[in-house]
């Protein structure tokens, strides 16, 4: 990433010019294990994956920094669901305009197109970069709170987490040295969904824990998110509610 007025303090050897535009890859995995008791069947898998490439690039405002990312492509695999038709070409070349703070905390979005993969990557870009504490250095502590929401034809959601920092020292990462970040999180969601057999309302919570790596120019080079946690689904179509559990790798690196 590049929050130059929060790096600046972090990273020695600043340069103090915007790095180039970045190319990213994303793997985002899913496993939902959904009891399906309630109905007198037993548990049932199901996993998704999404591959997002995209570019990012970065320019300084008075008070943070703009972002320009475009969705160069993606891959999706909706497990025992079908990929909507259409909906991975009406995803490509999506361009996203937001605005972070000095901490990289997105306080501004907005995209060229909408659409049910397009807003659920939209979703994943307000919590893509870390959030720093200015001039914190190694051993530091700190917590911030991100509130994320999303809405699609398909489904909305509103999911608040607790993210808590520690700066960690110098670290390779996909060969090229780094500052470290770690965070450990927590978070709440509440939502509504449409299903073939009607309208659901969804909630949550899960923890996780995640690795960040901050080149010496400021740019983020990636890192490793995981998460699980419990959720469950009601609507008239169910005689209780239906429990699943979750779990989330998210993987990320810089396409050299």
């Amino acid at each position: 990433m590049f929050v130059r007025s929060a790096l600046f303090a972090i990273v020695a050897g600043m340069t103090g010019l915007a790095p180039a535009p970045t190319r990213y890859k994303v793997d985002q995995r899913v496993e939902s294990r959904i009891d399906l008791s309630a109905f007198g069947q037993g548990e049932q898998v199901q996993s998704q994956a999404f591959v997002w490439f995209f570019t990012a690039s970065y320019s300084d405002s008075a008070t943070g920094t703009v972002m320009h990312v475009v969705l160069d492509s993606l891959q999706v695999d909706l497990g025992m669901a079908p990929v909507p038709p259409g909906a991975i070409d009406s995803a490509k070349g999506t361009s996203f305009h937001a605005f972070m703070d000095a901490s990289g905390k997105v306080q501004s979005l907005t995209a060229s197109k909408t659409g049910l993969l397009t807003s659920q990557f939209e979703g994943f870009l307000k919590g893509f970069h870390p959030r720093l504490k200015r001039a914190a250095k190694q051993g530091d502590t700190w917590t911030d709170t991100l509130d994320v929401e999303t809405k699609s034809s398909q489904a909305t959601s509103k999911t608040r987490t607790v993210m808590n920092y520690s700066m960690g020292g110098l670290e390779a990462w996909d060969g090229t040295p780094a500052t470290k970040l770690d965070a450990a999180f927590s978070g709440a969601m509440t939502g509504t969904m449409e299903t073939p057999a009607g309208s659901a309302d969804m909630e949550g919570k899960s923890t996780g824990s995640a690795t960040f790596y901050l080149a010496k120019d400021g740019r983020y080079l990636g890192g490793k998110t995981t998460s699980s946690g419990d959720a469950s689904i009601s609507g008239a179509f169910a005689p209780a509610a239906i429990p699943v559990k979750n779990s989330t790798t998210i993987t990320v690196n810089v396409i050299k």
